[in-house]
């Protein structure tokens, strides 16, 4: 816990607080390989060469969307370092890191608070919601989304309305939610129009003309789901699918400690209850004194939140990653209020900012943890794989012992085609062990056990 006010510490230092948060929180990431959909985008290169330019940019993919820049962030990507994993984590932390520095100059400058600012990005640095953000880099959309919508916040704020269509634009081809900033803007130019100047409402109203047609092309001519996960519906699952989302916004790691720690859930319910209601007390006295700021705040979580409640047949945590942010200022403005009251209501901001982070940080580790074991044994099977094709050329590669957790972590992506391998099996689920040993005694397959314990080559115990 920082003992000494944000407000009070050099300007480097307050810039420097949540990153390096961040850096503490997620060092196992720096070494997490790929895993899930990564591979599908890491082998888009291919889809280029064979189907040219546009399907590679425009055609819809994983689940009908189409974003274009996060794309072309594969397509350059791959293109330079193929699947060497460094440069993909550095552009991961990079944007991570503008889009923190971007919540504390947001914040402070609505707020007027320095602490609130870095309060904000420290707790945005430190949501346990936003893991498969930051460990996936198939989710690296999700900060290039918020450092997008954050740019144009800000650019707004400073007057720069060049630079805030730009950074609004842009988040077009990042994220299907980008044209709710238009939203956020309207509520912004209510809230800062104090002299009854109408310029930057009318300014705001016009960013309503893209969001309209973008979202008309987009259910027009992007094919839709009409069942399974990812359908969109709005039914009576809403109240369920409103609780989930608030569950993990407001039991820090509750969703990763659980499967470690079964008697953790009656504590985490009641300071899920009590960070819950601290802060919409917080927010509701604001809007009782007539601060606006905290609707804005309030308003940025609701409106980025409020079309993915459509989906209810997907709900996942790391969707919250960009609408948290909103709710990051409100909690950074309320504990720099409360420390500004001193006495017992400073000790409660301070005890209930230290319960959240404590907690989260656990979830955090927790979940980083998992994700890197479960990467790297993904790793080490393609690397496996790669080293018998290359010993091996022309053979299939079959193998034994694949898991549920290791086939989940990537082999519908087809992660084999990075070894320059085509034909990778599994047994008994892809080819029986007959048709296998066939194989095998005409030369045509390699056998690898790919077991918990280790990969090992048992070509040998099926030529017999």
């Amino acid at each position: 816990m920082v003992s000494t006010p944000p407000h009070r510490l050099a300007r480097p230092v307050q810039l420097a607080i949540a990153p390096a948060l961040g850096l503490v929180l997620y060092w196992r990431v720096f070494t997490t390989w790929f895993q899930d959909d990564d591979f599908t985008w890491l082998t888009l290169g291919r889809d280029l060469r064979e189907h040219g330019a546009l399907h590679a940019l425009f055609h819809p993919f994983a689940q009908g969307t189409v974003r274009v820049l996060d794309r072309i962030h594969f397509l350059a990507l791959s293109g330079w370092f193929g699947s060497w994993l460094p440069p993909y984590r550095a552009l991961g932390f990079i944007t991570w890191i503008a889009a923190l520095t971007l919540v504390l100059l947001i914040g402070e400058k609505l707020t007027g608070s320095r602490a609130a600012g870095v309060w904000a990005a420290i707790l945005w640095a430190a949501s346990a919601s936003s893991v498969p953000s930051i460990v996936w880099i198939s989710a690296y959309y999700q900060l290039l989304c918020a450092v997008c919508l954050l740019g144009a916040l800000y650019s707004r704020l400073r007057g720069w309305r060049a630079a805030e269509w730009a950074c609004y634009l842009a988040a077009f081809g990042v994220m299907e939610t980008a044209p709710l900033y238009a939203g956020v803007a309207l509520i912004c130019a209510l809230t800062l129009d104090r002299k009854g100047d109408r310029k930057a409402l009318h300014g705001a109203l016009w960013l309503l003309v893209p969001a309209v047609v973008y979202t008309a092309a987009h259910f027009a001519f992007v094919p839709k789901s009409t069942s399974g996960p990812y359908a969109l519906s709005l039914d009576s699952r809403l109240p369920s699918t409103i609780a989930s989302y608030l569950k993990w916004t407001f039991e820090p790691g509750a969703s990763a400690l659980r499967s470690h720690a079964e008697q953790l859930q009656a504590p985490e319910l009641l300071m899920g209850l009590i960070l819950g209601l601290s802060l919409g007390w917080f927010t509701l006295r604001c809007l009782l004194k007539r601060e606006w700021i905290a609707a804005l705040f309030a308003g940025w979580f609701i409106l980025l939140l409020a079309p993915l409640l459509l989906l209810p047949g997907h709900l996942t945590p790391y969707y919250l990653t960009v609408p948290s942010i909103g709710l990051a200022w409100l909690a950074g403005w309320g504990i720099s209020r409360g420390w500004d009251g001193g006495g017992r209501v400073r000790l409660a901001v301070l005890a209930l900012a230290t319960v959240f982070l404590v907690v989260s940080g656990a979830g955090i580790e927790a979940q980083t943890r998992w994700f890197q074991a479960r990467a790297n044994r993904m790793r080490q099977v393609v690397e496996a794989v790669a080293a018998e094709a290359g010993a091996h050329p022309g053979t299939a590669i079959v193998l034994e012992g694949v898991d549920d957790e290791l086939y989940n972590a990537g082999f519908e992506s087809h992660p084999f085609l990075l070894a320059g391998a085509e034909r990778v099996w599994r047994v008994p689920e892809d080819i029986s062990e007959a048709e296998l040993r066939a194989a095998v005694a005409k030369g045509e397959a390699r056998v690898l056990d790919v077991r918990l314990h280790g990969i090992a080559d048992v070509t040998g115990t099926f030529n017999r």
